[in-house]
């Protein structure tokens, strides 16, 4: 009986450190420019929150944000930008995904037309129904001017 109790004891150790491992359920996002894959980040992760750099974009470039929620897509989703004291500048309301799933799209220049304030630097938040608090993505620097598209 005490060695069947260690073997599951050990049984159940194992599939725990397996399980740490997986990415099975939590939240995920990708950001893209346009075709480019800027981010994959994995919420639970360690690593800091990526910076991205609008200094090459263009003023018709756009932002696609595609965000997951335990393999599901949220509703009610928003994104917006802050400042550094996070005071919400800019908010973006998206419609409810039927069916796939569908990016949350913005262009760049909305980005730069914040930039009036003074700041240089933004920070990118998903909020949705599951996520009510609000997630930061990334931060966004806009050191250039974005260039107009010839």
């Amino acid at each position: 009986m005490k060695k069947t109790m260690i073997k599951l004891l050990g049984l159940a150790l194992i599939c725990a450190t397996l399980f740490s491992f997986s990415r099975i359920g939590g939240y995920s996002y990708t950001i893209h420019l346009n075709e480019k894959q800027l981010v994959q980040y994995y919420v639970p992760s360690k690593n800091a929150v990526p910076n991205i750099s609008l200094a090459q974009a263009t003023v018709n470039d756009q932002l696609f944000v595609y965000f997951n929620e335990c393999g599901q897509i949220g509703t009610e989703r928003k994104l917006s930008i802050r400042d550094e004291k996070d005071n919400i500048l800019k908010e973006w309301q998206f419609a409810n995904a039927a069916g796939e799933h569908t990016p949350m799209i913005f262009k760049a220049k909305e980005i730069l037309a914040l930039k009036k304030n003074g700041s240089n630097k933004f920070k990118l938040y998903y909020a949705s129904k599951r996520v009510s608090s609000g997630q930061l993505l990334a931060t966004i620097d806009v050191a250039n001017n974005l260039r107009a598209r010839r």
